[in-house]
């Protein structure tokens, strides 16, 4: 993507808001990954635990990011 604000500052708000939107994300999907793990464990689906250093909660492909976000100059 692209940051189109012409004053720094509005840049500045603009990356601060997808550095946030990035951390909620990942916050998001550290939660249903632990989750998952919880579910499986309670099934009797064991598993190696030295492949969950394998799983990062950094995707996001399953998010639909399309639209304008705007946040309010108050």
């Amino acid at each position: 993507g692209e940051i189109r604000d012409r004053t720094a500052e509005a840049q500045h708000y603009r990356m601060a808001g997808l550095n946030l939107l990035a951390a909620i994300i990942i916050f998001w999907n550290t939660n249903q990954l632990g989750k998952a793990v919880q579910q499986r464990r309670k099934a009797g689906l064991d598993y190696p635990p030295e492949l969950l250093s394998h799983i990062s909660p950094l995707g996001w492909a399953h998010i639909l990011l399309t639209g304008e976000y705007r946040w309010p100059k108050s």
